[in-house]
């Protein structure tokens, strides 16, 4: 354990399941106090399995710290609440992981609009509020880190369909908060996957069936574990894939100020 997180204060939404679960799992493995930010408190789903309380009990079997929170990203007193709750018991916020994400079925040209508003709603406005919910304190305590987790649809040039657009507006929306937050000390990066990792999504979307060829998910932690430790001087408003931050400043990397100068 090289403790690059060592007691920051870490949000992650959508960390019920899936790469939100990884990179909970590997923050807390670093140090970090996690609030485990979701919907599912139940699962109901075979496929889609995981809840916001199994997360937090692996983490603190692990012998780490985690809060589970119940979030819905889509409506901003459900956000403001989850702040809250994380002042509550914690009294700061270091790092903002805005992974929450739907993907609905469907092309653009058929997909059914109130499907294409909630996308936008989770997938857009989400990061959005949540960025907006935490700036202020973030700003309080002298700086922070927002990662928002795209996705290589933000590099298919409109063969991505409606997902896509939205993480295309996500990365845009990225740069822009790193320019205005930066003098604030905070630096705001995205991070996508390359390929396909194995998550219940993955599976859902194949029947239930292991995705093929599968990116290690260790990879996108260790990208992940990395970008919490930016700040503005080090690296803000780029949108990177994991191998990209891997190969840029290597395995084991903090781009966080030495202690000892």
């Amino acid at each position: 354990m090289a403790n690059r997180l060592q007691d920051k204060v870490i949000i992650v939404t959508g960390a019920s399941r899936g790469l939100g679960k990884y990179m909970a799992l590997g923050m807390a493995a670093e140090g970090a106090c996690v609030v485990v930010a979701a919907r599912t408190e139940q699962a109901t789903h075979a496929i889609l399995t995981g809840t916001i309380y199994e997360t937090a009990q692996e983490i603190e079997q692990a012998g780490g710290v985690a809060l589970p929170v119940r979030c819905n990203v889509a409506d901003p007193e459900s956000i403001e609440s989850m702040v809250a709750a994380t002042l509550a018991r914690f009294g700061r916020i270091d790092v903002l992981v805005n992974n929450a994400g739907i993907q609905p079925a469907g092309r653009i040209a058929t997909i059914q609009p109130r499907h294409f508003e909630l996308e936008l709603r989770i997938n857009v406005n989400g990061p959005f509020w949540c960025t907006r919910a935490v700036q202020e304190q973030m700003q309080q305590q002298g700086g922070g880190a927002v990662i928002n987790i795209s996705s290589a649809a933000a590099n298919r040039e409109g063969l991505s369909g409606h997902y896509g657009v939205t993480k295309i507006a996500l990365e845009w929306m990225t740069k822009a908060f790193a320019n205005e937050l930066a003098d604030a000390g905070i630096a705001v990066n995205a991070l996508k996957p390359r390929g396909v990792i194995d998550t219940p999504g993955a599976r859902f979307g194949r029947g239930g069936n292991e995705p093929q060829n599968a990116d290690p998910k260790e990879d996108f932690v260790e990208a992940s574990v990395i970008l919490a430790t930016a700040t503005p001087a080090t690296l803000t408003g780029e949108a990177l894939f994991e191998h990209e931050v891997l190969a840029r400043f290597g395995r084991g990397a903090s781009l966080a100020p030495s202690p000892h100068g």
